[in-house]
């Protein structure tokens, strides 16, 4: 029994010096390759076609440095940002967002409007992502006609009417037509400025599991990345471990950290300044099990293979992402800010999808932070 208890204590001990070990060499690559977040990114978008960047969901910290982004390169007389594509935004109401970027003053309810049919049940009623276009449209009037930025929206049309239980004909999945979108502008010689969820923005292969087989297809970062290798960079902005509703609390982090707090703690040993850098080093073999497991029960990661399940358990984040963009420490961050963004006629909509369960903003507030409570 002895002998049991100290080969489980050598074990412990093995597996806690190859952490340490591996959160050093984390921080090498970091301190070696690393350098200023708008710096990186503004270098990203001169040399390519298209940089995306991929999101945590429900988090304020994210879109806020869009915006601290947006506002840098629009300084910048080298840098040239044609279009943002969004994908909270629906392409049916493209002609809205660009009456509201050529009006003269600013125009809440325009955006309002546009995230009432962002590809949410309820829409996106969240102050940082109105904070966006404010952001556009306030840079663009500072800026040369040529030179102005265009919000592309890259939800495809229909999603409204299958939202609203109504008849609706199905032209491609959401990612096809992210793809779709953002691939006319390559071939116009646009820089495009890809924002959204990372699972959209990664070079993924994502599945849903559909009775014995899983139902595949790629990512809109995936179509891309294979269709123009060399003209597509894709970075995460580095989060929290993310659950189906968003951060998990955890009581000595706040929010649960990625893999353990393994590259958080190499963050912390460069001083936990924002910065930015490619993959390399040791991050070169760090795997999407590790970066999206669940760290306290990460074995129920991915699913089974010979149902055809594309998250298998040696898939490596440099083949979804190119860069990581480190703003702050997770711990820092909170969730975004709700706002009223409902006229008369979409609450009858909210509560019709609701099913009568919804009837007015403070109900539909309350349900929105029991689904996720990290919203403020």
């Amino acid at each position: 029994m002895k002998k049991i208890i100290l080969l489980l204590l050598i074990g412990l001990f093995i597996g806690r010096i190859s952490a340490q070990n591996t959160t050093k060499d984390y921080f090498l690559h970091i301190k070696e390759h690393g350098t200023d977040p708008i710096s990186y990114l503004t270098e990203k978008i001169r040399t390519h076609s298209v940089l995306a960047i991929g999101e945590d969901h429900w988090i304020k910290d994210h879109p806020f440095f869009l915006c601290k982004f947006i506002e840098a390169t629009a300084k910048d007389t080298l840098t040239d940002i044609d279009v943002l594509a969004l994908e909270f935004g629906n392409m049916s109401d493209q002609k809205l967002v660009d009456e509201f970027l050529k009006n003269d003053d600013y125009r809440e309810d325009l955006v309002f409007k546009i995230l009432q049919h962002a590809p949410d049940t309820y829409g996106n009623p969240y102050l940082e992502y109105a904070k966006i276009f404010q952001t556009v449209w306030q840079t663009n009037k500072e800026k040369a006609p040529h030179l102005k930025t265009k919000i592309l929206l890259l939800d495809p049309e229909y999603i409204q009417n299958y939202m609203d239980g109504e008849k609706y004909t199905y032209t491609c999945s959401r990612d096809d037509n992210m793809f779709s979108l953002i691939r006319n502008c390559i071939i116009q010689n646009q820089h495009v400025l890809f924002y959204g969820g990372s699972a959209h923005t990664q070079a993924q292969i994502r599945g849903v599991e559909f009775q014995d087989r899983y139902y595949n297809f790629p990512s809109a970062g995936y179509l891309l990345k294979k269709c123009y290798p060399k003209d597509v960079f894709i970075v995460n902005l580095w989060g929290a471990h993310m659950g189906n509703l968003g951060y998990v609390h955890h009581n000595e982090s706040i929010w649960l950290q990625i893999d353990n707090g393994s590259i958080d703690k190499a963050f912390e040993m460069n001083g936990n300044i924002p910065v930015a850098f490619n993959l390399g080093g040791a991050f070169n073999t760090l795997t999407a099990k590790q970066y999206y497991a669940n760290p306290t029960n990460p074995e129920n990661w991915g699913g089974d293979p010979l149902k055809g399940s594309p998250y298998t358990q040696d898939i490596l984040m440099k083949e979804w992402i190119d860069g990581i963009v480190f703003i702050a420490p997770v711990s820092q961050f909170t969730g975004q800010t709700l706002i009223d963004i409902y006229d008369t006629d979409f609450m009858k909509k909210v509560e019709k999808r609701s099913k009568g369960k919804i009837k007015n903003i403070d109900e539909l507030f309350s349900y929105l932070r029991s689904i996720h409570p990290i919203l403020q």
